[in-house]
């Protein structure tokens, strides 16, 4: 059976209201200039933590992909400028997370990573943090060298693309990840139901009570 880690789905809601199913693919000689969208084929095996990538989180310290091993991830990538979807994408993960009972939040961990390392330094980062509540103890913002970010979203499925006056069009998507860095679960767009996320957790934290 085919994995849905091994199929790239592709979101429709995007950073300021533009639908990407609207963008037409860019040409050879575009990609020269600005970044085309990536949807790329997923990893060849099951984890994202296969991918080796350095990153700084908000506080500056080096943290990679798989920093939060041993806990069920929520992962998805965003920018610290976003005016409108990115804000939306954040609140959509606290609703999530209120749902949940208080033993399997304490046990969630959060992980955005930036689609604009250029301009998300880790202060940027820290002041999304704040901006927005973010319980930073549970959450962790990271920035990767710009190359990293088109394996990441590539990885998760996530297009995107720079924009004209520099913010980014790209693609909302939730992916649960298991404690390995398997993906179990993923939610695509703003404001959908995360049932998908909730059932998986539910299971995850059966299997780790049944052990």
């Amino acid at each position: 059976m085919t994995s849905p880690w091994n199929t790239v789905l592709l979101a429709s809601t995007v950073a300021m209201g533009c639908s990407l199913g609207e963008i037409p693919a860019p040409q050879a000689a575009e990609v020269e200039t600005r970044e085309p969208l990536f949807a790329l084929d997923a990893l060849p095996g099951d984890s994202l933590y296969q991918l080796t990538v350095d990153a700084v989180d908000q506080t500056g310290a080096s943290r990679t992909l798989d920093a939060h091993r041993g806990h069920p991830v929520v992962v998805s990538m965003f920018y610290a400028h976003c005016p409108v979807a990115c804000p939306m994408l954040i609140e959509d993960v606290k609703r999530f997370e209120e749902t949940l009972d208080p033993e399997v939040r304490a046990d969630l961990r959060v992980v955005l990573v930036s689609l604009d390392p250029a301009r998300d330094t880790p202060e940027v980062l820290a002041e999304a943090v704040a901006t927005h509540s973010i319980d930073a103890a549970r959450w962790t913002l990271l920035r990767t060298p710009p190359g990293a970010v088109r394996e990441v979203a590539a990885a998760l499925g996530i297009r995107y693309r720079r924009a004209p006056d520099g913010e980014m069009n790209h693609s909302s998507i939730l992916t649960l990840l298991d404690r390995r860095g398997v993906p179990v679960a993923r939610v695509e767009g703003l404001q959908r139901d995360a049932a998908p996320l909730r059932d998986a957790l539910a299971r995850l934290q059966g299997e780790r009570r049944s052990r």
